[in-house]
């Protein structure tokens, strides 16, 4: 039976939490009327937006474009225009290139126009035929620049705008192409049908591997499909056998079942869906209809939050307005643009707030900026990036326009800091933005990385990847608990057959540790209850190894175990967490249980955390609490409820070198499903100091603590995409995290994680941290840099560096550690011998005030004025030089001159009109 959204679906969406609950949208009294548009027949969506105008195909079927501020009544208006020899199908500005518009007409041919010119008459920059007959769809992709898909009668083409020619053609469909949306990295391309059916494929790749949908609605309306960002659901809309609108809510991994199937009445007009991935939110807009359905997706499934009615005259078309022009301090979270009859409306959503002047940073996340992430030529090589972020924050622009009373002029910027030292000058944290805001990631290309990897993923729980300076080791498919141990210089293809290490656990490894101390000591824990400690060699990893490295066993769990993780400045203590809902702590070189943590966790434990001397952990347990413990004396030192979402935390100390340098870092996910992340002071966990949303996904976060810089790198399980935030002690003494920036890999997924010691960095290049990622075949190398000018990287940036812990010296030995002590740890600098400090670098420094930078902007003008004056003398005279030597013998009477040895030329030079009448 159809199912009409009612009172409780709508009271539902009340009760339920979420962030966005209270979105609500009007009619502005700002509109564009008196455009005569042209009104399609069908189900062509004819309306496109970028940030500073849009377009619409008008009465005669020409493309027009008008800025957004030009509202009111634009009939009398001379708008620009542009040309076409057919009927126009598609077009859609680009996602890149903020004044690029690019058209599709019913011939095939597909043009690319700059609406940058004070021309009204536009013509092509390019222009190309698509080998596309009767045209219908075109969509640009998301991260690649000048590429787009383009789709007909039984066909769909992939073009390169920029070399202006068809990159690819896929001639497989049975009827015509009636959509096409991208998936959020633009690695899949979802098309549906006019014969009812979807096919999700990469276009590049063979299409005998798409996979199909084969009749996702059962009406006679073809369908339409809509990826739903960075998620694995897709949205269908089109009819069901009773001819009602309908929509379907799909999982790509399992397309056999439908999540969710609404219906929505009868009516001649299909629903026009619009997606905005930074809330969220699905706006559902009927042709015909003058009211917008809005639902928000969290966890699979699709919330309705609102049934708008904004009134104004029917819709014909709709589309977004970019979120770079919405008013983001009023709250505006998105914007519809609506094409009426007569013209053009506006619907803006936004969120009440008490507080407007304060950018409200969980609902405007860093959004998709005009930037492309790579060229055409390396997405048909088969790479994939997701869309590069950036902030909205509007003080971002402002604070740059900002002008002050005294202009300081420096050779270059440099900080102010002084040497590392006892202070560790590198952990200071300013209440203005981040230091480390343009840090960006860079992933070492197909040579210098690990593939062909077989790596068994048994749980989901832990990385499954662990490294230090000298090695990495991953869990092997096959029996036998097998691991894969690799020296990191042997990049390349993994054969099937390589050498392992064969553990002796009966059941599958499911975590795995490197010591800090040893780079030779690998601890695994298996499903079978128990850790084994092995010594490998570099000449084992290529003959194989077994029980002859094993030094040693310890057993004591009832059930698999989780988490392994050594300790901070003992050598030979190690905890271990299992599924027995039990926190071990044990002398690895006598191979005995010092403390058993048994008694404190009613639940599973998901992971567990050394603070930054080793004195105290934190256990993040499925019971939804944060537990402090004293490993030696076995007692509950604080605990609470952390995180309203319905997964229970994970938690990570982030410590640093100096007096209260530490905080707890806890990761879970809010009342609305939303990921987040919680920074608490460990002594008191009623409240956090901050609460930094993270995104809406699925999959458990990796934390990665970088101690010398203060960065935290965060890294989901199923994401292909790593944010880095900047985590220090603000002046007030509260503690916050920075929103730094976000990197995107190629290739599949992330299964685990692991960061490289700090000790590997190329500090001359200002790189702040070398990682290791698993996907589900190869290991990938990634660095992240800071930018610096070249001629500031031969000095030591002790502003950025801070002092590491030292690897070869424990601070204490495991009998001391037990009876209470912490000892004192050494620690390295990073500098490099012989290399300056940044801070003692002499920087020349000259000042000005307002009033000096006013009289030298006078002088330059006067000075430019003279040599146009200079310059308009010498034409002149050049102009009167021409005239006496090349006579006009048209003008009048002839006036000669004589000058010794220069030919008497006649001069016309009278007042008389040379004989002239106007009667002739």
């Amino acid at each position: 039976s159809s199912h009409h959204p009612s009172n409780s679906a709508s009271m539902s969406a009340w009760i339920r939490a979420s962030k966005v609950r209270h979105v609500h949208g009007t009619l502005s009294p700002e509109n564009y009327s008196e455009l005569s548009p042209y009104i399609p027949v069908g189900d062509s969506n004819l309306l496109s937006c970028s940030s500073t105008h849009f377009a619409f195909l008008r009465s005669d079927k020409n493309i027009s474009v008008v800025p957004l501020s030009n509202t009111g009544k634009l009939g009398g208006a001379v708008l620009p225009t542009f040309q076409h020899t057919s009927a126009v199908e598609a077009f859609q500005f680009s996602p890149h290139k903020n004044e690029h518009l690019v058209s599709l007409t019913n011939s095939g041919t597909v043009s690319l126009y700059s609406t940058d010119t004070d021309s009204t008459n536009h013509r092509p920059i390019a222009s190309f035929e698509s080998s596309i007959t009767k045209a219908t769809t075109l969509t640009h992709h998301p991260s690649a620049a000048n590429i787009a898909a383009v789709g007909g009668a039984s066909s769909l083409s992939i073009v390169d705008l920029e070399a202006s020619s068809v990159a690819l053609t896929d001639s497989s469909y049975a009827d015509a192409v009636t959509s096409a949306s991208w998936s959020y990295d633009g690695s899949t391309l979802y098309t549906s049908c006019k014969d009812n059916s979807v096919k999700i494929y990469d276009p590049r790749a063979a299409t005998a591997s798409a996979t199909a949908l084969p009749t996702p609605h059962k009406g006679t309306k073809p369908p339409q499909v809509l990826a739903l960002g960075n998620t694995s659901s897709i949205l269908t809309v089109g009819t069901s056998m009773m001819r009602e609108r309908e929509f379907g809510l799909w999982d790509v991994r399992k397309l056999s079942k439908v999540l969710q199937r609404e219906r929505m009445g009868t009516s001649n007009g299909l629903m026009t869906p619009l997606f905005d991935v930074d809330t969220s939110l699905l706006f559902l807009a009927g042709k015909g209809d003058s009211n917008v359905r809005i639902y928000e997706l969290s966890a699979n499934q699709l919330h309705p939050v609102q049934n708008l009615s904004p009134g104004g005259l029917p819709q014909r078309s709709v589309c977004f307005a970019p979120k770079r022009s919405l008013d983001i301090m009023d709250v505006e979270v998105a914007r519809i643009l609506k094409l009426t009859d007569k013209g053009v409306e506006k619907i803006p959503f936004k969120i009440p707030r008490r507080d407007k002047h304060k950018f409200c940073e969980e609902l405007f996340p860093p959004s998709a900026a005009y930037e492309s992430a790579m060229d055409a030529k390396a997405y048909l090589e088969g790479k994939n990036a997701n869309p590069v972020l950036s902030s909205v924050d509007p003080s971002a622009v402002a604070g740059a326009k900002k002008e002050e009373t005294v202009e300081e002029v420096e050779q270059e910027e440099v900080p102010r800091t002084s040497s590392v030292g006892s202070s560790n000058s590198a952990n200071r944290f300013n209440n203005g933005a981040s230091k480390f805001r343009h840090v960006h990631g860079k992933s070492l290309p197909m040579s210098g990385r690990y593939f062909n990897l077989q790596p068994n993923i048994s749980t989901m729980d832990g990385s499954l990847l662990a490294a230090n300076e000298k090695f990495f080791a991953l869990p092997w498919k096959g029996g036998g608990g097998q691991v894969y141990v690799s020296p990191l210089g042997r990049t390349g293809k993994v054969e099937p057959n390589c050498p392992l290490l064969n553990t002796g656990h009966t059941k599958a490894v499911t975590a795995l540790s490197f010591s800090k101390f040893d780079s030779s000591i690998l601890a695994t824990g298996s499903d079978d209850c128990n850790i084994r400690i092995f010594g490998v060699t570099e000449e084992g990893t290529s003959t194989g190894m077994g029980d002859d490295q094993l030094i040693g066993e310890l057993k004591g769990h009832r059930n698999g175990i989780r988490t392994l993780d050594w300790h901070p400045t003992c050598q030979n203590v190690m905890m271990t967490s299992s599924l027995d809902t039990t926190v071990k702590i044990w002398d690895v070189q006598n191979f005995k249980e010092i403390t058993d943590l048994g008694h404190h966790h009613p639940e599973t434990i998901n992971n567990c955390s050394w603070n930054f001397d080793g004195s105290l952990i934190a256990t993040g347990s499925r019971d939804k609490f944060v537990r402090i413990l004293d490993p030696r004396t076995n007692e509950e030192v604080h605990s609470g409820k952390a995180h309203a979402g319905a997964r229970g935390p994970r938690v990570h100390f982030c410590g640093r070198r100096g007096e209260d340098q530490e905080v707890l870092l806890t990761l879970g996910t809010g009342i609305s499903g939303d990921r987040q992340m919680c920074l608490y002071d460990h002594r008191n966990l009623a409240k956090p100091y901050c609460t930094k949303t993270i995104d809406n996904g699925n999959g458990v976060i990796f934390p990665l603590f970088e101690e010398s810089t203060g960065m935290v790198y965060l890294a989901g399980r199923g994401d292909r995409n790593v944010k880095y935030y900047e985590i220090g002690k603000m002046e007030e003494g509260n503690w916050d995290a920075k929103l730094c920036h976000e990197f995107s890999f190629d290739g599949d997924p992330l299964i685990g994680i692991s960061p490289l010691p700090q000790t590997t960095v190329d500090v001359t290049s200002v790189e702040v941290l070398k990682v290791l990622r698993l996907s589900s075949s190869e290991v990938q190398p990634a660095s992240f840099f800071l930018p610096r000018n070249a001629d500031l990287k031969e000095f030591f940036q002790d502003d950025v560096y801070g002092d590491v812990r030292s690897s070869s010296t424990p601070a204490v030995e495991v009998s001391d550690w037990a009876d209470g002590h912490n000892g004192e740890m050494s620690y390295d600098s990073l500098r490099p011998k012989n290399m300056p400090l940044l801070s003692e670098r002499k920087v020349v420094r000259t000042s000005r005030s307002k009033t000096q930078a006013f009289r030298q902007e006078i002088e330059f003008k006067e000075k430019e004025d003279a040599q146009k004056n200079d310059m308009f003398l010498k034409m002149q005279a050049m102009a009167v030089t021409h005239e006496q030597y090349n006579p006009n013998k048209s003008s009048g009477n002839v006036v000669t001159t004589a000058s010794n040895g220069v030919d008497c030329t006649p001069i016309y030079d009278s007042d008389s009109d040379g004989g002239w009448s106007d009667d002739d």
